[in-house]
Order: structure tokens, then sequence, then C-alpha cells
């Protein structure tokens, strides 16, 4: 999916991530990632879920300054609790997950996006499942 988000030349941007109907999965953290067309890129999340909560949300973030940037989501969840259903089942199941990937600007103009562009994605030896969401900020 190609999503891309106005700014209106609005040099600064706030965002807000959930995820629901978890249907049996255990949430761990969502990373948001900013990637700037300078190629002047960071290794490190701009926001990443707090440690207090236990459903892999972002809450709706202080406004950031995002250059025009692309921002990446990658949500990772554990399907420890259903380990013993065959991988196919957990996978459909998955893709029933409902992602929310919100921003705003500061005249208060938001859109959200429904839906992640790469996954779900197992990674076995560990019992996760990520996803990968991209939105580019013109």
């Amino acid at each position: 999916m190609n999503k891309s988000y106005n700014t209106k030349n609005f040099d600064a941007i706030r965002i807000r991530f959930e995820l629901s109907n978890n249907l049996g999965f255990i949430p761990l953290y969502t990373k948001v990632f900013l990637d700037l067309q300078n190629g002047i890129n960071s290794n490190d999340p701009i926001f990443t879920t707090p440690m207090h909560l236990t459903d892999a949300s972002i809450p709706l973030t202080p406004m950031f300054k995002h250059n025009k940037g692309l921002l990446f989501f990658e949500t990772y969840i554990s399907f420890k609790s259903l380990n013993t259903l065959p991988n196919a089942v957990i996978m459909e199941k998955a893709k029933k997950l409902i992602f929310k990937y919100h921003i705003e600007d500061p005249s208060g103009a938001n859109q959200e996006f429904n839906t992640y562009d790469f996954g779900p994605t197992i990674i076995k030896n560990k019992e996760l499942i990520y996803f990968v969401a991209l939105i580019d900020l013109i």
C-alpha cells in the first residue's frame, strides 16, 4: 500500500498508533523511525511504546519536525499463547488485527491509516510476528 500524508507545509506533526482485536496474541511494542530524504538517518527510533503500556500502542506524541521524511512503524506481537496452532492459522488470525496509524498537524487536521505494508512475518525461533507500515510525509 502506498500511504502518504500531506503536511501542508507544516514543519511539525504528531502521531499516535493503536493495535486492537488481539485475538490471543500478546502485543509487545511498536517502534517508529523517521527516514529522512537527506540520507542522514538514525538507527534509533524516534518513538517506542512506553514500558508501562501492554498493547504495543504509541500514545499521541508531542509535535516533532519531520523534514518530509518517511515514517516507518515496526510492530511486534508474540504468538507464544497460540503456539499450539498451525502456522497457517496463526497467520490468518494475525491478518485480522486492526491497526490505526494517526497523524495530526498543528492546525488540528488529521488523517488515519488502517493498513500495514509488510507482514505478518513470523520470527519462529522467538515466537514473534512483526508488521511494517510506511507513511510518506509530503
